[in-house]
């Protein structure tokens, strides 16, 4: 990959990993309901130009905007309200073996001993986030968030059954479906949401343009950008730096503590997600050799 292409993707994946600074800032101030709510009305406004008519394919958006805009972002958001974001931005890498584990029960995937070894890794690492009464964390707020992961898998892999329709067209009409969707749990669920927005002070505004402006936006438009030029075994494994750019945050701008549990937990999470990941490169590595081989000798 060129140095264009290289600080391309340092610039995404630092876009990403301080996103957890704002996220946290803004739903201190405001309901997380709430503000997902905002976010995506105001990514609606921006992508407006994108929202074309899909052909034959509004079921299959819909179902993806809830899973990713409500069962992903929600009640990720949710979380955390009660979690540091070193411990956000770590188990939140659980989505990589949870999309290994999907697409195996739902596309026929296989997957060999090292993926499962890295599958297994990052399991244990998050039940002894868990189950380690010095951990220090809301038990609760973590296993939402281990859902939220689970849910970013599985919208993952929906996303991969919806053809035809650029990202930003998917991102667009998402946003356009999720606000409302949001804002009506907000109401159901979350009280003086309007008080708290009125008298909230520029950290959240400038916390809500960031996630929308930053991260959205920029960060996905980098990242398709990336995908579209290089080789995703090229940029997948920069991925694997946000984390611990949110942990780089999360102690220099948030204070969190680095326990031992945390760091244990965490390292056995980032390792078997790391493993995961090598493994995919090498595998699809070999099959292009393979292929190339195979059409040089016939």
């Amino acid at each position: 990959m060129p140095l264009i292409g290289v600080l391309a993707a340092l610039a995404t994946v630092t876009l990403w990993g301080c996103n957890f600074v704002a996220v946290k800032f803004a739903v201190s101030d405001v309901p997380p309901f709430f503000v997902t709510a905002m976010r995506f009305a105001l990514l609606t406004i921006l992508l407006f130009p994108f929202l074309r008519v899909p052909k034959r394919m509004m079921k299959d958006i819909v179902q993806y905007a809830l899973i990713m805009g409500v069962g992903h972002f929600s009640i990720m958001f949710y979380a955390i309200q009660f979690l540091d974001i070193s411990t956000t931005g770590i188990v939140l890498q659980l989505g990589t073996p949870f999309v290994v584990l999907l697409a195996w029960l739902m596309l026929g995937e296989k997957f060999g001993i090292w993926r499962m070894a890295g599958m297994a890794s990052a399991f244990i690492g998050i039940v002894v986030l868990i189950g380690v009464p010095t951990v220090g964390v809301d038990v609760f707020s973590l296993l939402v968030l281990v859902v939220a992961a689970f849910m970013w898998a599985y919208g993952s892999i929906r996303a991969k059954q919806i053809v035809g329709i650029s990202p930003f067209s998917l991102i667009a009409w998402m946003a356009l479906i999720v606000a409302p969707v949001t804002l009506g749990l907000s109401w159901v669920f979350e009280v003086d949401q309007v008080e708290r927005l009125m008298v909230a002070d520029m950290r959240f505004w400038a916390s809500l343009a960031y996630m929308t402006l930053a991260s959205s936006i920029a960060g996905y438009g980098l990242w398709y950008y990336l995908l579209n030029n290089y080789e995703v075994t090229a940029v997948a494994p920069f991925n694997l730096l946000v984390p611990l750019i949110a942990v780089g945050c999360g102690i220099t701008i948030m204070g969190d503590e680095l326990t031992m549990t945390k760091l244990i937990g965490g390292a056995m999470i980032l390792g078997g997600v790391c493993l995961i990941t090598v493994r995919q490169i090498i595998v699809s590595r070999r099959e292009k050799i393979h292929a190339a081989t195979h059409g040089t000798a016939t």
